[in-house]
């Protein structure tokens, strides 16, 4: 099959996903626009804001299986991108190249979370730069090496600089903009006031979005580092978006471990905060007297865990209800299970693990579209 002929499905994937977002299917029609494997849960640092760091989170228990990964490659097709992530550090799966060949071979784009320290070691920045449409999203927690190397414990701020600089002439050495490399950034007490710098670092990077968002304190004891202040937060957004613009650079904000109610209809279908979410209330629906909620996860998302179960997205934490190195997930997807769930959410139910989830946002038809419109635009554009 051509190339053109996998990108009209994954259009039309993206059209189908956003009329059933918009009517709340509970069985729903499209195919997952997004599928997340937890890759594993190794990592070489030792952060001590991450969830690894919290005692009852489970790690170094393994990489996820290659066969879950192959049995799950048909359904790769379809969707928008694939994320590489976990409760680890990706580049550390002994099978990383072949997962990354897998999807991109498939049609879809892969999407992987890295700490940036082991690329040059590992000698993986030509083959990256090789491989086609990806995008790379880089953990930049600070914008000073002491605020970096004091969160980001065992890395290098400059051994994470020449890696990111090193894969950015790799690219300009190919003439290809891939992979796109955008930066995940913490805000908290120490970074809040470094979100200039972090911009800083993006552009000689070459990134181009840096989402900030509030750290969930995974760990307990990182609770008292963590920005309770909305309008604080608010104006270090606008600070940072001030830098970027001239370099074209996109922010988003996403308020982690913020209710819904307290957020009110503020961000988007995604969870981000734009000017334009502020306040608008006008589409806002209610069924049966309660407010309506919607979850682009439970709709559009699957999350694989590393041990290659299926969970319905990866902050859900009361268990799989499939395996892939055993089930077949077309017998999943409109299970019972998550038909009961996405009828709960669209009827103004909020189940326990969706309390308090940035994702969890006040049904907004507009909002809704747009991000399908914005999915649509920039699948259209790879």
């Amino acid at each position: 099959m051509s190339l053109l002929d996998r990108q009209y499905r994954r259009l039309a994937n993206t059209l189908i996903s956003t009329a059933d977002k918009l009517l709340g299917n509970e069985r729903v029609w499209a195919k997952p626009l997004r599928i997340h494997l937890e890759v594993n849960d190794f990592c070489n640092l030792k952060c001590p804001h991450c969830p690894r760091e919290n005692p009852l989170i489970p790690k170094n228990t393994g990489h996820i299986p290659i066969e879950a990964i192959r049995n799950l490659s048909p359904w790769f097709r379809h969707a928008t991108y694939v994320g590489l992530a976990g409760n680890g550090e990706p580049f550390l799966h002994p099978n990383i190249i072949e997962i990354l060949e897998i999807v991109t071979k498939a049609g879809s784009t892969p999407s992987v979370i890295s700490n940036a320290t082991l690329w040059k070691r590992f000698d993986v920045v030509d083959k990256l730069a090789g491989m086609g449409p990806m995008l790379l999203n880089v953990s930049i927690d600070g914008g000073t090496k002491a605020t970096f190397e004091k969160w980001r414990l065992k890395a290098n701020f400059e051994e994470v600089r020449e890696n990111l600089v090193a894969l950015r002439q790799a690219k300009e050495a190919r003439r290809t903009p891939f992979p796109i490399v955008n930066f995940i950034s913490c805000l908290m007490k120490d970074t809040i006031g470094e979100v200039e710098q972090i911009v800083d670092l993006a552009v000689e990077a070459g990134a181009s979005v840096v989402t900030f968002q509030n750290m969930y304190p995974y760990n307990k004891l990182m609770d008292e580092a963590r920005v309770r202040d909305m309008d604080e937060c608010r104006a270090a957004i606008v600070k940072a978006r001030e830098r970027a613009r001239p370099h074209g650079i996109r922010i988003d904000w996403l308020p982690m471990s913020v209710d819904v109610e307290e957020r009110g209809t503020e961000g988007g279908s995604y969870g981000f905060i734009t000017a334009e979410d502020a306040g608008d209330k006008k589409s806002v629906r209610k069924d049966e007297g309660r407010q309506r909620y919607h979850c682009d996860n439970i709709m559009h998302q699957i999350h694989v865990t590393v041990k290659g179960e299926i969970k319905f997205c990866c902050f859900w934490t009361d268990g799989a209800i499939g395996d892939l190195t055993k089930d077949d997930f077309g017998d999943l997807w409109n299970s019972p299970e998550w038909r009961k769930l996405r009828h709960d959410i669209t009827h103004g139910e909020k189940p326990g693990p969706c309390v308090g989830c940035h994702n969890l946002v006040v049904y907004n038809p507009r909002n809704i579209v747009r991000a399908g419109v914005k999915d649509f635009v920039d699948l259209w554009g790879q």
